[in-house]
């Protein structure tokens, strides 16, 4: 695989004691996904380039989201996502973040070279998003692609994510996965086959979690993965591998009115 030219920014953090991540837990992670890219690197980038464009397709034509200005991606990982959003004409900046920067260093540089990415547009952080180290009122959209269940306070990342979007500004979660109906057992697509055991949300809890932090959710539904062969497969096997998908806004700034000789006039504003 090539390099691409997005810009790097390293840099250090202390994690809030909810956010400090297992370091052999991130490098297993980073492991796994470069040890499968370099397995099979034409399949691989196969699988990118068909997922991305159609989770950005849906999320423009479907839901009428109209990505522009700056953007904020946690849990990166390859940042397959902000290469398809840097594409978008009026996208001036994407911000991808993840906390492993063997991911960020190794893998997502290629991953940007080969999707074809504007790599100008693109920087690459290393940040915990319990934390994240930015100010407030930064980014016009935040996204992110099957990483919300991996946060160990979904509340707080999204606590953070509201901190960080402009009033009014929107957060796009896409391929959340879901419990099956396969008792006993967490199962999501290929990570079904391992046999592994995790802790996934169902969609009253993920509604929970956005009521909490004051997100207000615009949608909220169930998405086959791979198109209508996966959703046949869906239906015949008790829909085990279909995943979540939400879209949330940062309520915009209203303003107060004050009466002023028995007149109500328009206040300061508050922050949404």
């Amino acid at each position: 695989m090539r390099s691409g030219g997005s810009k790097y920014v390293d840099r250090t953090w202390a994690t809030s004691p909810t956010g400090q991540l297992r370091e052999q837990v991130l490098e297993a992670r980073a492991a796994r996904l470069l040890a499968e890219a370099t397995a099979n690197e034409a399949a691989w980038l196969g699988r990118l380039r068909e997922d991305f464009p159609r989770i950005l397709a849906h999320l423009r034509e479907y839901w009428g989201l109209e990505f522009r200005g700056r953007i904020l991606e946690i849990g990166a990982g390859a940042c397959a996502f902000s290469a398809e959003l840097s594409k978008l004409p009026q996208v001036v900046e994407v911000v991808a973040t993840d906390a492993s920067r063997r991911l960020l260093q190794e893998l997502a540089p290629r991953v940007l070279a080969h999707l074809g990415a504007r790599s100008e547009k693109i920087v690459r952080m290393p940040a915990d998003f319990h934390r994240l180290p930015f100010p407030q009122g930064h980014f016009d959209f935040v996204v992110c692609s099957a990483a919300l269940h991996e946060t160990v306070d979904v509340v707080g990342v999204l606590q953070e994510v509201r901190r960080v979007l402009k009033p009014g500004g929107r957060l796009a979660v896409v391929r959340e996965p879901r419990p099956s109906r396969v008792a006993g057992r967490w199962r999501w697509g290929r990570e079904a086959d391992t046999g592994k055991a995790q802790r996934l949300y169902s969609l009253a809890e993920y509604e929970a979690f956005f009521a909490a932090t004051g997100l207000k959710l615009e949608a909220r539904r169930l998405w086959p993965e791979g198109g209508l062969r996966a959703y046949v497969s869906e239906v015949w096997e008790g829909v085990g591998r279909s995943s979540h998908v939400f879209v949330a806004v940062r309520p915009p700034v209203r303003a107060r009115k004050i009466a002023s000789s028995g007149v109500g006039k328009p206040g300061p504003s508050t922050a949404g």
